[in-house]
This record gives structure tokens, sequence and C-alpha cells, in this order.
């Protein structure tokens, strides 16, 4: 997969958690945020060789934590390799 494929894999993955959960999202070069008022900011870097992803949980949001690292971790484990 290229780059810019990682990319487009990635923005599909945001629309997905804006579309379930709510929320927006930006790009700022190669690291795309998502943020939902709730509780929930979620930073994701691509690099030529990498994916980091980060995700910080408000209090409210702290028990939905396995869940939402399961969402995010099946979908780029099934759609980038």
């Amino acid at each position: 997969m290229n780059h810019g494929e990682l990319l487009a894999e990635v923005e599909r993955l945001a629309d997905k958690l804006v579309a379930k959960y709510g929320g927006d999202y930006q790009w700022n070069g190669d690291q795309l945020t998502y943020n939902y008022s709730g509780g929930v900011t979620a930073c994701i870097q691509c690099t030529e060789a990498d994916i980091n992803v980060d995700v910080k949980l408000g209090m409210l949001m702290a028990m939905f934590k396995g869940s939402i690292s399961k969402e995010i971790e099946d979908y780029l484990d099934s759609h980038i390799s």
C-alpha cells in the first residue's frame, strides 16, 4: 500500500468514527485528529514506515476504552497491510 492509499484508509476510518460516534476530524499534513466533544481525541500520524495512533479519553468515555480501541485496531488490521 502506498502512502496515498494509507491516508485514504485512515480517512475512511475517521468517517466511520464520525458516523458511529459523532464528532469531526481534520488533517494537518499527514496527521489526522478526530475530536468528539463527549471526551475523545484521537491522533493518527501516518509516515512512510508506520502508523502511530494516540487516543485520549475523558472520564465519561473511559468506560468505552476497550470497544473504541478494538474498533480502531480491527479496522486498521483488516484494511492496512
